[in-house]
């Protein structure tokens, strides 16, 4: 199971307070949100008179008013005519996946996968309150729940919703592995944590940002997943994650390692492939020591 957690208390609250409000205030506008929209979906820079023939303006005056509210800031005038500036980008993006609404909910359906538990099939994904969620019915489990942006749950199909939260979810784990923030790409620290387990994984992997003070926990099995050494060699025992959901294999969500050494940690986790079982020995950091295959 992976989550996020950014309960924690922000030391920059009232910069990030005062900085949103400002960013949030710019775009609370419905001609505004217009522009941003016509300049994201244009092929090329836009004309003033396009640009004001796509929103549903009828007075230039206001129009001209959120037009300079947004110059310089999400939008740039070019030789060309409009564009949007990468913080447009970034803000047209954020508007497209929806993220900042509450809710949201997609029912649960079954899938053709398997539960890496239990191995019984078919399994479970469905979306609650900004995450996506894989359940088994048979053993009563979660196999993994992270977030994932509504806008794409109302407009992907049962089976490319499926592919993308596995990817996404695979991908920002290993952002994270790699000292990437996922969320805000502030350097991220991580280490084995015992007693912080929830469930079935007694030895995950805890991540910490040291910008948004996101916090995530993941399976020492799905993050090794992404690791080259270890990908390559699952891929070579005819692993491929990139065709099977992470949560098809026990080892990447179910599987806690084996305490090798107390001082310093060090512990082994088991990955069956070709009929028997490798071994990985990792360290409290997190770094691989060992890889016997």
């Amino acid at each position: 199971m992976t989550r996020r957690d950014s309960g924690r208390s922000d030391p920059d609250a009232d910069t990030i307070s005062e900085v949103g409000h400002e960013s949030f205030g710019t775009l609370a506008n419905g001609t505004r949100l217009e522009i941003l929209d016509a300049l994201a979906t244009a092929d090329s820079p836009l004309s003033y008179a396009d640009l004001f023939e796509r929103s549903s303006a009828d007075d230039r005056g206001r129009f001209n008013y959120h037009l300079r509210q947004l110059r310089d800031g999400h939008v740039r005038k070019t030789d060309q005519g409009y564009d949007l500036t990468q913080s447009g980008v970034w803000a047209t993006n954020i508007l497209t996946a929806s993220v900042l609404q509450q809710g949201g909910e997609r029912p649960f359906r079954e899938i053709d996968s398997t539960c890496g538990n239990c191995a019984s099939s078919p399994v479970e994904i469905g979306y609650r309150d900004g995450e996506g969620i894989v359940r088994c019915r048979e053993c009563d489990r979660w196999l993994t729940r992270f977030d994932f942006p509504p806008g794409a749950v109302r407009n992907l199909s049962l089976e490319d919703f499926v592919e993308a939260f596995a990817q996404r979810t695979r991908r920002y784990i290993g952002l994270a592995d790699a000292g990437v923030c996922p969320f805000c790409s502030h350097r991220m620290t991580s280490v084995l944590r015992p007693g912080s387990a929830t469930r079935s994984d007694s030895l995950p992997v805890a991540f910490d940002c040291s910008g948004c003070s996101a916090e995530l926990r993941a399976p020492l099995g799905l993050v090794l997943s992404n690791r080259p050494r270890i990908s390559a060699t699952l891929f070579e025992r005819g692993i491929d994650l990139e065709e099977t959901p992470f949560w098809e294999h026990g080892w990447c969500t179910f599987s806690a390692p084996t305490v090798s050494r107390t001082d310093p940690l060090l512990v082994t986790l088991e990955i069956p492939a070709d009929d028997e079982d490798w071994t990985v020995l990792v360290d409290e950091n997190v770094d691989v020591r060992e890889l016997n295959c």
